[in-house]
């Protein structure tokens, strides 16, 4: 069955495309929305196959249009309608295509007309634009390490790949992303969350921090008081048009079960939970993983990194952890003062040549993520499962790396 929504204030047009949509057959129906706002509120609980818009000669129009398909995750085939008695405007349809408009329909609109724009869209769907793929990285508590594995992962894909990445430092009121890369931004995510009614993806591509590896940063405020306006619904629009204007997304989150880190998993592709094994940990990590079954990331979507892990009197192993979690460990990385030296220089360690030890360990770590987010990864079977990684450097005195 393909679902059509189709945005129209015109009551004529509506009887056309019903009756066009009539003449297709039963597998193809549509509805029909008056405005943006209503399309918007509609799309994110049940996405159309194809979104059709009624165009106007107004540019503000498609101005709006333009700043909701990069806010929101609007990524299905948007066709335009445009009036056949009308004038054409050149610089009108131009603006159409570049906000996203894949073909269009002339009134009329005839059962014909829509079936051949249906087939030509179908057949470009595997070369049409999609959005980029957005990493959250989380955990409950300070200090065990999830920045480390935000900034040093989001180097990786910078390097490694060609794709455009973005690490947003959410964590508002302590972000150290800046810190652990040895840069002094301009500006942060507070200065974007003051324009962020005229944001889009230039301004944001524009306004980043950019390292020496490649990757474009998005730091967190210099003080806890800069961080007061960026609540959830800015942080929303940011990754919102981040996803819009970068290939991947690393979001560093703030160690807290707050309304800004749930909308950061509203957008999150793919959630990478950072714990270690000390049962006051452990507990706040079972609560998120219950938080993250109520927000439907199931285990699919999400991967279990042990980090700081250290054998001695009265630790829990890594299958221990997994059977009180009851969730599987994908990786297991041991306490290393390689981390520590890297942080204090702002060097990333996954930098290093070493396939041994930490640096060695990140890179699987980040490149089996990066797997997650290309490929739909099975759904977990309901066992516990042994770790897939471990990191041979021998265990040393406890460091705390933000």
């Amino acid at each position: 069955m393909t679902q059509i929504l189709a945005v129209v204030q015109s009551e004529s047009l509506e009887v056309e495309l019903e009756a066009a949509v009539a003449s297709l057959g039963g597998d193809t129906s549509i509805d029909f929305a008056a405005d943006l706002s209503s399309v918007i509120a509609r799309m994110r609980h049940d996405a159309p196959d194809l979104l059709v818009l009624e165009l106007s000669s107004s540019m503000e129009s498609l101005s709006q249009w333009q700043h909701a398909i990069e806010v929101h995750d609007v990524s299905c085939p948007i066709i335009g309608i445009l009036d056949d008695d009308a004038e054409t405007v050149d610089g009108l349809l131009v603006e159409a295509v570049r906000i996203g408009v894949r073909d269009f329909l002339r009134r009329p609109a005839s059962s014909g007309e829509l079936a051949g724009v249906m087939r030509r869209v179908e057949k470009a769907r595997p070369e049409m634009g999609r959005r980029g793929k957005l990493l959250a990285v989380a955990s409950t508590k300070g200090g065990v390490g999830k920045s480390t594995i935000a900034v040093n992962t989001a180097v990786h894909w910078a390097t490694t790949t060609d794709k455009r990445v973005l690490l947003v430092d959410a964590s508002l009121q302590l972000g150290v992303a800046a810190s652990l890369l040895n840069l002094n931004p301009t500006m942060t995510i507070a200065d974007v969350a003051a324009m962020k009614d005229r944001l889009d993806a230039t301004m944001i591509r524009e306004v980043a921090t950019i390292h020496e590896s490649g990757l474009h940063v998005l730091a967190a405020p210099p003080t806890p008081a800069d961080a007061s306006d960026v609540d959830d619904e800015c942080i929303s629009v940011i990754l919102g048009v981040a996803k819009s204007a970068f290939d991947l997304v690393v979001v560093d989150s703030f160690p807290l079960l707050d309304a800004t880190t749930l909308a950061i998993f509203d957008r999150a592709d793919h959630v990478c939970v950072v714990t270690e094994n000390v049962v006051p940990t452990l507990t706040g990590t079972a609560a998120m993983l219950k938080t993250l079954d109520q927000l439907d990331v199931r285990r699919n979507r999400r991967t279990m990194v042990l980090n700081r892990f250290q054998k001695c009197a009265g630790s829990l192993s890594a299958s221990e952890v997994s059977e009180q979690l009851n969730e599987p460990v994908a990786a297991v990385l041991k306490n290393d003062r390689r981390v520590v030296e890297a942080a204090n220089l702002g060097v990333p360690v996954i930098t290093t040549r070493s396939w041994f030890g930490v640096s060695g360990s990140m890179r699987q770590l980040a490149d089996d993520l990066l797997q997650k987010l290309s490929v739909e990864a099975p759904v977990a079977p309901q066992v516990v499962a042994e770790p897939a990684i471990a990191v041979e450097a021998e265990p040393i005195s406890p460091a705390v790396v933000s």
